[in-house]
Protein backbone atom coordinates (compact mmCIF):
# COMPACT_ATOMS: atom_id res chain seq x y z
CA UNK A 1 0.00 0.00 0.00
CA UNK A 2 1.34 3.32 -0.81
CA UNK A 3 1.51 5.70 1.81
CA UNK A 4 -1.75 7.90 1.02
CA UNK A 5 -5.02 6.85 1.38
CA UNK A 6 -7.68 7.59 -1.48
CA UNK A 7 -10.89 8.45 -1.79
CA UNK A 8 -11.79 4.74 -2.37
CA UNK A 9 -9.80 3.64 0.12
CA UNK A 10 -11.68 5.82 2.87
CA UNK A 11 -15.21 4.73 1.34
CA UNK A 12 -14.40 1.36 1.73
CA UNK A 13 -12.90 1.76 5.17
CA UNK A 14 -16.28 3.46 6.35
CA UNK A 15 -18.80 1.12 4.76
CA UNK A 16 -16.80 -1.53 6.37
CA UNK A 17 -17.15 0.18 9.41
CA UNK A 18 -21.18 0.62 9.04
CA UNK A 19 -21.66 -2.85 7.97
CA UNK A 20 -19.32 -3.74 11.49
CA UNK A 21 -21.69 -1.59 13.68
CA UNK A 22 -24.46 -2.76 12.16
CA UNK A 23 -23.34 -5.93 13.04
CA UNK A 24 -22.48 -5.43 16.45
CA UNK A 25 -25.55 -3.56 16.80
CA UNK A 26 -27.82 -6.74 15.89
CA UNK A 27 -25.74 -8.92 18.26
CA UNK A 28 -26.13 -6.24 21.34
CA UNK A 29 -29.91 -6.49 20.49
CA UNK A 30 -30.38 -10.41 20.10
CA UNK A 31 -27.89 -10.56 23.56
CA UNK A 32 -29.69 -8.20 25.03
CA UNK A 33 -32.96 -9.77 24.50
CA UNK A 34 -30.90 -13.53 25.81
CA UNK A 35 -30.49 -11.91 28.74
CA UNK A 36 -34.08 -10.51 29.37
CA UNK A 37 -34.93 -14.19 28.67
CA UNK A 38 -32.77 -15.16 30.94
CA UNK A 39 -33.40 -12.80 34.11
CA UNK A 40 -36.92 -13.37 33.68
CA UNK A 41 -36.53 -16.95 33.61
CA UNK A 42 -34.09 -16.75 36.39
CA UNK A 43 -36.86 -14.07 38.25
CA UNK A 44 -39.51 -16.65 37.81
CA UNK A 45 -37.60 -19.16 38.94
CA UNK A 46 -36.96 -17.42 42.41
CA UNK A 47 -40.59 -16.49 42.89
CA UNK A 48 -41.90 -20.16 42.35
CA UNK A 49 -38.99 -20.99 45.11
CA UNK A 50 -40.03 -18.03 47.35
CA UNK A 51 -43.75 -19.03 47.13
CA UNK A 52 -42.74 -22.82 48.30
CA UNK A 53 -40.86 -21.73 51.39
CA UNK A 54 -43.61 -19.50 52.85
CA UNK A 55 -45.94 -22.34 52.13
CA UNK A 56 -43.27 -24.36 54.11
CA UNK A 57 -43.17 -21.74 56.48
CA UNK A 58 -47.11 -21.27 56.88
CA UNK A 59 -47.17 -25.05 56.93
CA UNK A 60 -44.57 -24.93 59.96
CA UNK A 61 -46.46 -22.19 61.75
CA UNK A 62 -49.81 -24.51 61.56
CA UNK A 63 -47.81 -27.33 63.04
CA UNK A 64 -46.26 -25.32 65.79
CA UNK A 65 -49.37 -22.91 67.00
CA UNK A 66 -50.36 -25.94 69.16
CA UNK A 67 -47.29 -26.39 70.82
CA UNK A 68 -47.57 -22.45 71.97
CA UNK A 69 -50.70 -22.79 72.78
CA UNK A 70 -50.33 -25.89 74.86
CA UNK A 71 -46.87 -23.82 76.52
CA UNK A 72 -49.28 -20.65 76.99
CA UNK A 73 -51.59 -23.01 79.43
Amino acid sequence: MSGQLTADDLRAAVEDISRRSAELSSAAASLAARAETDLGHDVAEIVKDLRAAARQLGVTRLLLEPAGVDLAA
